[in-house]
C-alpha cells in the first residue's frame, strides 16, 4: 500500500519515468522504504488502470521510447486523503537484529566479527546519506530557492542520518558488552555461566541497558 502512495507522492510534484522513480527510492526514500524496479513498473500499470495516473509515451531519437507518468486529480485526491489519515504503528523488521538476538549460538569472537562487519555497512550508508544531504544543500544554494518538498525531504534525511549514527554507536557499545562477557560463552555454547550480579549490573549500566528502562 505504501508503495502506491510513495509513487503518487513523487508524481505530485514532477512527472517521471519508472526508472526516475526507482532512483528516488534508492536515494532519498531508501531511508524509510526499499523497492525493486520489478515492483515499481507493475504498480505504475496498476495505478494507471485505476485512473490515478496517466502515462505518455515519448519518442526519443537514437534511444528507446520512454513512458512518462503524471498524477491526475483523482490520484492527488487519494494522496491527500492518505496524508491526512492516521498511520498504524510501525511493523519493524530488522534481519540483523534477528541475528543478534540468537548469537548466543556462535562464539563471542564470531559475534564481535559480525558486529564489526555490519558496523562498516552502516558507516557506508551514513556516508551515502550525508553526501545526499550535501548535494541537496549545494543545489539549494545554487538555485537560491527553497520549496516545501525540500523542507520535508531534509527532515527525513536528518532522521535517517541520526538513525545511522545511533546504529553505529549501538554496534560499538554492543561489541564492548560482548567483550566484557566473553567468558559467558563456553565451548559447547549451551551452559549458562553464573557470575557476580553486581558485576553484571555494573556492565549493563555502562552499556546503557538499565537507562533504557526510563524513569
Amino acid at each position: 500500500m505504501s508503495l502506491k502512495f510513495g509513487i503518487l507522492g513523487l508524481l505530485s510534484k514532477w512527472n517521471a519515468t519508472g526508472y526516475e522513480i526507482k532512483k528516488e527510492f534508492d536515494d532519498y526514500m531508501s531511508i524509510f522504504w526499499h523497492s525493486h524496479l520489478s515492483q515499481i513498473y507493475p504498480e505504475l500499470n496498476k495505478l494507471e488502470k485505476e485512473g490515478l495516473i496517466e502515462g505518455k509515451t515519448i519518442t526519443q531519437i537514437g534511444k528507446p521510447d520512454k513512458k512518462v507518468y503524471e498524477i491526475n486529480e483523482a490520484g492527488a485526491d487519494q494522496l491527500r486523503e492518505w496524508l491526512l489519515a492516521k498511520q498504524d504503528e510501525p511493523k519493524i523488521k530488522d534481519p540483523f537484529l534477528m541475528q543478534v538476538f540468537f548469537m548466543d549460538n556462535i562464539s563471542a569472537d564470531d559475534v564481535i566479527f559480525q558486529l564489526k562487519s555490519y558496523r562498516k555497512e552502516r558507516e557506508k550508508r551514513l556516508l551515502k546519506l550525508q553526501q545526499i544531504m550535501r548535494d541537496s544543500w549545494e543545489s539549494i544554494k545554487e538555485r537560491e530557492a527553497m520549496s516545501s518538498r525540500v523542507v520535508m525531504a531534509t527532515a527525513v534525511l536528518k532522521k535517517g542520518i541520526d538513525e545511522e549514527i545511533n546504529y553505529i554507536k549501538w554496534c560499538d557499545e554492543t561489541i564492548e558488552l560482548v567483550e566484557a562477557f566473553k567468558d559467558v560463552w563456553d565451548d559447547d555454547l549451551q551452559a549458562t555461566k553464573k557470575m557476580d550480579f553486581a558485576t553484571f549490573e555494573e556492565q549493563l549500566i555502562q552499556y546503557g541497558a538499565l537507562k533504557a528502562l526510563g524513569e
